[in-house]
Formats: structure tokens, sequence, C-alpha cells
């Protein structure tokens, strides 16, 4: 501890900042600042400093930017790419023009319109040299885009999960696999082979859709693997084309035969599917999928009572039932379970529809009887065959044709509609239906809480698509190309974004921070570099100063580990 001591030297007394140490063994009074007598003391800490006034100060984008370039140079991003493309002799690398757009995709989506006034407000321009108005122009980006095809990309993400693998140990004995869609607002008559009207899980069936195959680990949700297809592809029949694509990769990576078990949920099924999963070329897989109930109507037949509760951690509401099953062309072990909050969740949704449907149902029910009463005489008078597609449109909603019986009938050319609720079908959905799942596996040697701690973490991969519909960071939306090339590669950024950030949240929490991706993008955009210039004919020492605000929590604890805080 530091304290101040006087010395007197020819009648004057002078004090001095000193502290106490141990010299050569002995215990010595250690002078640390000559603060001067009482009155220099005094003048220093009473007379006004004169401070100049700043001119005006500049706010640059910093925290997530930096951390985000930080991965991406430790994992050597850009000579990957670079490797694998033809080499430019003018303008930007076309892996920077990538980075570059992977970073803005991950923090502030832009258009190629705005994403130099986006760009020059931010610390990039002193990590790209050689970036400029033009070659972040949107033809500057399409020059270099048009560098990249399917193979080339597939080449570079092979190299980058390699070294991502490795480098941070990610966990490859399970892996999760999905399918989903992005709507765009490509033209109608833009031709376009990934851009097609389909089913949309957004429910934008007016649009266009985009689909986007995506394999990740459960820890973390780093994406391992991902592809464009056509919007208007159904699940199984892209689970058919992927499956091969999805080992060969794995083989990539060096894993061995047989050592990887990958999750799929229902909608990927079919005999073929199941077969080349299991199939020995290029790669075998173990699996654990899902079943839909219609196909083991048997299993929802057992009560509660004959279901035992599993035991390990989050699963010790869940009760099980397991069994062997032939389905999709051979004995699988099967596992059924009753999960009480999915029940609950359900229940809630059932009774909102029942409630809408109802309310639907007695509206069309007076329109009708209007019409044969004469209180509406104008229009088209309704038809049978148009009743039933309204009743049939009413109650699309899942389970809904099984809990109301309807009669639509026809007298003296007016159209009536009867509907009753059926409460021995609800009790009976209720009972053997509502928070019931089926699971089934190869994995006979697997525990019941292995089978289903394994298909619950099907969660991780629909988490890495909510993050990438999200608004504020990492959206695939909206989509500013129009071209099957160029589609292609906004989906390799916005990937490579997606993975920038999960490994960012995994160094975070390997330091004990365990937070959402949203959350930790939020508070590294706190940070940011404040440059204030001070007028040049005044007496500073410098005529800029930099600060940071916004330097503490997660950030500075990230950014002191790694040795990213910015010398003052």
């Amino acid at each position: 501890m530091a304290y101040i001591i006087q010395k007197k030297r020819n009648n004057n007394i002078y004090y001095y900042l000193a502290e106490s140490a141990r010299i050569n063994g002995k215990p010595r009074v250690k002078i640390i600042k000559y603060l001067g007598t009482s009155d220099t003391i005094v003048r220093n800490t009473t007379v006004a400093v004169d401070i100049p006034k700043p001119e005006f100060s500049r706010v640059f984008e910093f925290g997530a930017i930096i951390a985000l370039y930080d991965i991406a140079e430790r994992i050597g991003i850009r000579a990957i790419i670079e490797k694998h493309v033809s080499k430019r002799n003018q303008g930007l690398a076309v892996a920077d023009t990538i980075l570059l757009a992977a970073i803005n995709r991950a923090i502030m989506p832009k258009s190629k319109n705005g994403f130099y006034e986006w760009y020059e407000n931010t610390v990039l321009p002193r990590l790209f040299t050689n970036a400029n108005k033009t070659n972040l122009s949107s033809q500057g980006f399409w020059n270099n885009m048009a560098q990249l095809d399917q193979t080339t990309i597939r080449e570079i993400e092979d190299e980058i999960v390699k070294i991502v693998v490795k480098k941070y140990e990610i966990n490859t004995e399970c892996l999760l696999f999905d399918n989903t869609n992005f709507y765009t607002y490509i033209d109608t008559d833009t031709q376009s082979t990934y851009a097609q009207r389909g089913h949309s899980k957004e429910k934008r069936s007016d649009l266009k859709i985009i689909g986007l195959s995506l394999m990740v680990s459960p820890d973390n949700n780093i994406p391992l693997f991902h592809e464009v297809y056509p919007g208007n592809t159904n699940d199984a029949k892209r689970f058919s084309e992927i499956i091969p694509k999805l080992k060969r990769r794995c083989k990539t990576l060096g894993l061995g035969e047989c050592g990887i078990t990958l999750v799929f949920d229902r909608g990927n099924n079919s005999d073929n599917n199941i077969e080349d999963v299991l199939g020995e070329e290029p790669l075998q897989f173990h699996f654990v999928g899902g079943v839909k109930q219609n196909q083991c109507r048997e299993l929802l037949q057992i009560p509660l009572k004959d279901m035992g509760y599993l035991q390990s951690g989050k699963l010790k509401k869940t009760r099980a039932y397991r069994t062997s099953k032939h389905i999709f062309g051979n004995v699988f072990t099967v596992v059924m379970t009753f999960n009480p909050e999915l029940y609950k969740s359900q229940i809630r949704g059932v009774k909102n529809n029942i409630k809408k449907c109802a309310a639907r149902l007695r509206e069309l029910s007076e329109r009708l009887d209007k019409w044969r009463t004469g209180e509406i005489t104008k229009g088209r008078r309704p038809s049978k065959s148009g009743v039933n597609k309204q009743v049939s449109s009413i109650l699309s909603a899942e389970h809904m044709k099984k809990v109301f019986y309807c009669t639509v009938a026809e007298e003296n050319g007016f159209i009536s509609l009867k509907h009753e609720f059926d409460y021995e079908q609800f009790s009976c959905l209720k009972r053997n239906s509502l928070g019931r799942s089926v699971l089934f596996t190869d994995h006979d040697d697997w525990t019941n809480e292995q089978i289903v701690g394994a298909y619950r973490s099907q969660y991780h991969v629909e988490e890495a698509f909510k993050r990438m519909k999200d608004t504020d960071h990492l959206t695939f939306r909206p989509i500013f190309h129009f071209t099957d090339s160029k589609i292609v590669v906004h989906a390799f950024y916005c990937v490579l974004a997606f993975l920038l950030s999960s490994l960012l949240n995994r160094e975070l929490a390997d330091i004990g921070c365990d937070i959402s991706i949203n959350t930790m993008l939020d508070s590294f955009q706190k940070v940011k570099e404040v440059i204030t210039y001070f007028p040049k004919n005044c007496r500073c020492k410098n005529s800029k100063v930099i600060s940071y605000s916004g330097m503490d929590g997660i950030a500075q604890i990230f950014f002191e580990k790694y040795k990213l805080m910015p010398e003052l």
C-alpha cells in the first residue's frame, strides 16, 4: 500500500509518495514519486486545468466486428478461400469480399447498395485497406461472387469445417440434420432453379421460396454442412438427395466408419432413405428419428401406467415405453414417450383452435341461414361443393377434423350446415395422442434416456434456423440476388456468419459466459470506438484521442483473454 512521507531539508519540508518493500531480505521504504512542497501540492490540486474544446467526434462499430474478424483470422478463412478460387489481378480479393459480407450479415445485414455506408462507419477500413466504394458496390460484389460455384464452396467448407472440428474439439458422435426454406421477393417470371413456389414453412404461399439443408453439432449449434435446394422439393425427396453428401462431408472430416449417429425428424422418412442412411457406401450412419403416430396406432393405446419414468436430468418427468417393430423395411427399436410439458403446450393449442373453428363454423352456418330466410339476396348463392371447401379450410388445423362433426345438406336449392363437437373424440385425443412422440433407431444398445436425449437435441438445428430467420442478426433474408449462382454464394456467407457467431458463442461458454447468440452480439455491438478530434493549434499532445465505450461485461472478458484490448 502506498503512503505519503515527508523529509526535512534546509528547514524546508518535502513530500514523497512511498511504499514499503523488502530489499535484499530487509524492509525498506521505497520512494515512488516526488510530490513537492505543501505549496506545490496545493497549487497542483486547486489550479484549474485548461482543457481544450474538441472540434468533433466520430463513432465506429468495433466490438462485434473485431471479435468475429479475430476468429476468422485464427481459423484462416481468407487463406482457405483464396486457395480455392482463381486469382484476380484487380479489385478486392474474393476472400475479403466473402468475409466482409459474412461479418455484415452477422451484425447488421445490409443490401449491397447500403453496404459501403455501413462499412465506412466501422473499423473495417483499417483491416481491409484494399476495399473502396467501387469494389464494395453491387457490381464489385457480383464480380467476386462469380468466382464461386457450388463445387468450390463445398471444397472450401470441407477445409473450414475440418479445421473447426479439430481446433474446437467439436463433438461429432451425434449430428443433427434438418431442412427449412426462406421466402423471397424474386419475381414470378424470373427463371430460377432454387426459387420455386412450394410449401412455405413461414406460411408465405404467395412468394417463391428457397430451401436450405443444414447439419449442425449439438454443442453450440455449429454448422458442419449446408446446401441450397429448390424450394418445391419435399423433405423426404431432399433427404434422399442429401444423404450421400452428408456422408461425404463426414468422411472428409476423417470421422471413421460407423461412428456417427444422425438425428432427423419424421418428415425425412421412407424405406429407401432409412436403407441409405444405414448403407455401407461411402459411410455407414447410425440414426435416431421420429415416426408418425398413424404408423404405430397400437402403441397409442398403451396407458400411462404402463410407461416408466426416465431417470436422467431434464428427462425425469418424461415417461417411455420401449419395444421392437418392423418399420421401413427392417426391425428397429421403438420408444414411445409422454412428455407432460409437450402435453400442456399441445392442449393449449388444440383448445385455441377449437374455439376459433367453432366461431367460424357458427358464422358460416348463420350466413347460410340468412340466405334461406331471404335476409341475404345479393351475390352468388352458396353451393354445396363450395361450402364443403369452406368447412374443410376451417378444419384444416391439426386434429380439428377429428373433434368436429359437420353435416352439409341441400334443400330447395339452399345449403345448410350443422356442426357438433365430439367430446368422445376429444377425450380420446387427450388420452392417446397429445404429449406422445414415437421414436425409432438402430441403436438397440442405447438406453431410453440416450435415445430420447438424442432426438430432443434436434432443437439445436431448429434454433439455428430460428437465428437465420431473425431480423436483427444473422438473417438469411432478404435475398438481394435473383440468379442461382448468386443465391448459392449468398447462402455460403450467411452460413459462414452463423459459423463465426457460433464459435464466438462457444469461446464465451468456455470462459463461463453462457448466453444466447443474440444477447452476445447485442452486447458486443455496444462496444464502439470513439475518436475525438481537437484543433491543430491547441496545446494538446495529440490532435485526436481514441477511446472505447461499452467495453465492459462479456466483451471485456473476451478481449482480455484473446489480447484484443486496444492500447490507448
